[in-house]
């Protein structure tokens, strides 16, 4: 371990994020790419100062703030140590049978944005791994422009890339910037339907969320004018919820337009538009109005969660406000980790996983093609749509209600299609997510979704 902390570097500049703060982020990132694996010790906070070049309190602020988020535990003889993988401390035995009123146990989750994660354990993960312990080399942003340049043919300064945290960071940057330029709490406008997922995340955010109705692809303008004021209107255009598909180009102009007129920030939530796509992905949104559109990108949906890198593109009207909230948050990702990441991008090593992760994503959508028709046969099911990954079966609120707990019975969770409507009401049904499922992980949901239909 002392190897691997000498691989951390601080920040000491005026206005960074405190050392404590820096050193907990970085030992964060060593648990989370393998480089510190469950039960390792770490340096004592004498020896990790010595190595760290700080104060040996600096040290213990930083483990007493991992030992809370559970990151290491503390042990009296032993030290402090990486926390086990199980957090129990002792076995639990197993029920007999499910007790009553207890719930199902889920085994698989198919819900819209429960995507697998894919062990980060390739070559190229690990080379760029060993080389970010050496301080130097490529700039994530600099990574991140070339790859956006590359495989989304985005035009992209670098100087613009702003690298967060994942996407909820970027987020949470841009309504912290929105609630000083209004100075009040920010105003946010959503899709209708849309991923719930997102409502959720901005309701938690504690700003003022307003649902409006997408018709035809778009969002309708005369419910954007009667929401206003307005912040930002935050829009998923490559990948709408739940039909899959994208906003038609006249969708956009239209909505860009709008955001012109009306002086509000569009922020277009990409989160796994390379990810999903079978074909070419699409251009976004930002392509055709950098001026007028926020970019919001992670690296989450591919890498994995623990990963946690997202990154961030603002017209140039924010971009001075956006820079003083970061630099007033700090870093909110480990040196070493940047390094790695920027590393893997150059290589070529997430446009490879890319790959794989659509041959896998394409392979899956023909296996469950396989069976639509079975699906369209049983009885209440009133239409079936199928977006590549999205699987949406429409029938009455009390027969999906039943379906649900059916299939939650036999192991597997699927969606209330309805949670994608707000403000009044939607559609109804289920909805089952095999994004990044391999065919078999797919066809095996699709068979106890049909065990829970009735035939006809």
């Amino acid at each position: 371990m002392h190897d691997a902390l000498a691989t951390v570097t601080l920040d000491r500049a005026t206005g960074s994020a405190p050392l404590p703060t820096q050193i907990a982020a970085a030992l964060r990132a060593l648990v989370a790419t393998g480089a510190l694996a469950s039960g390792d010790a770490v340096p004592s906070s004498r020896a990790a100062a010595r190595t760290l070049a700080v104060s040996r309190g600096t040290v213990t602020a930083a483990y007493d703030q991992l030992v809370a988020e559970g990151y290491l535990v503390a042990r009296d003889r032993s030290g402090v140590r990486v926390a086990p993988r199980l957090l129990a401390t002792t076995p639990r035995s197993e029920p007999k049978g499910p007790g009553r009123g207890a719930p199902p146990r889920v085994h698989a989750d198919f819900t819209a944005g429960a995507e697998p994660e894919r062990p980060l354990d390739d070559a190229a993960w690990r080379s760029a791994l060993r080389a970010a312990v050496a301080p130097g080399g490529p700039q994530l942003e600099d990574a991140v422009a070339q790859h956006l340049r590359l495989v989304r043919a985005m035009a992209v300064p670098a100087a613009t890339v702003v690298v967060t945290a994942g996407a909820r960071a970027g987020l949470a940057l841009l309504l912290g910037v929105a609630a000083r330029r209004s100075g009040r709490t920010p105003r946010v406008a959503v899709e209708s339907p849309g991923f719930p997922g997102l409502r959720r995340v901005l309701e938690a955010l504690a700003v003022d969320v307003i649902p409006v109705p997408v018709r035809e692809g778009g969002m309708d303008a005369a419910a954007l004018d009667a929401a206003l004021p307005l912040d930002l209107v935050v829009v998923t255009p490559n990948h709408q919820f739940p039909s899959g598909t994208s906003m038609p180009v006249a969708a956009r102009q239209a909505l860009i337009a709008w955001a012109t007129r009306s002086g509000v920030l569009l922020v277009e939530d990409d989160y796994d538009s390379e990810y999903r796509h079978l074909g070419p992905p699409l251009p976004p949104l930002w392509s055709l109005a950098p001026d007028r559109v926020a970019h919001l990108g992670t690296f989450s949906a591919v890498l994995g969660r623990d990963i946690g890198t997202g990154y961030l593109l603002v017209p140039p009207s924010w971009a001075d406000d956006l820079a003083a909230a970061r630099q007033a948050l700090g870093a909110g990702v480990a040196p070493l980790l940047q390094r790695a990441l920027a590393r893997y991008l150059q290589a070529g090593g997430l446009k490879r996983r890319l790959g794989r992760a659509r041959r896998r994503s394409s392979a899956a959508a023909e296996a469950v093609a396989g069976h639509l028709d079975a699906l369209r046969a049983a009885a209440g099911v009133s239409s079936v749509t199928d977006s590549g990954h999205l699987l949406v079966l429409e029938m009455g609120p009390a027969e999906a209600a039943r379906v649900r707990d059916a299939c939650a019975a036999a192991g597997l969770r699927v969606a209330d299609l309805a949670e994608g409507w707000a403000g009044g009401p939607g559609r109804t049904g289920v909805l089952l997510n095999y994004g990044g499922r391999t065919p078999e992980e797919a066809t095996s949901a699709v068979a106890t979704l049909l065990r829970a239909l009735r035939p006809r």
